[in-house]
């Protein structure tokens, strides 16, 4: 599972394996044989590798199929994977007017 998730997520990155490998301190030859699944990476590099992409080491090791960030700086709010553009419009807008009431608030 670790292989395809990072293939899929390097590649969707266009970041070459090499490159990967001069990131994270290992060898291109090495992130070959994570992504074709013939080596497991040690906890100390699956975190380097979901830090860098910013995604979960959850998502990485196939516990879950969101790639939800790996940290935010601020609070995140994450939304179904069937949300409708119509809901996410509609959120979008509520968050616009919280903060506007709040900048009102402090202007007060």
């Amino acid at each position: 599972m670790i292989g395809e998730r990072l293939k899929d997520v390097r590649k969707s990155r266009n970041i070459s394996q090499k490159k990967l490998g001069d990131i994270i301190g290992v060898q291109k030859t090495t992130i070959s044989l994570y992504e074709s699944d013939k080596s497991n990476p040690n906890d100390s590099v699956k975190e380097k590798i979901a830090k860098y992409f910013n995604i979960s080491l959850d998502y990485l090791i196939g516990v879950i199929d969101d790639p939800v960030p790996f940290y935010a700086k601020d609070e995140f709010l994450r939304l179904p994977s069937n949300a409708t553009e119509e809901e996410k419009f509609m959120l979008s807008e509520m968050l616009n007017y919280i903060e506007y009431r709040r900048n009102k608030d402090k202007q007060s």
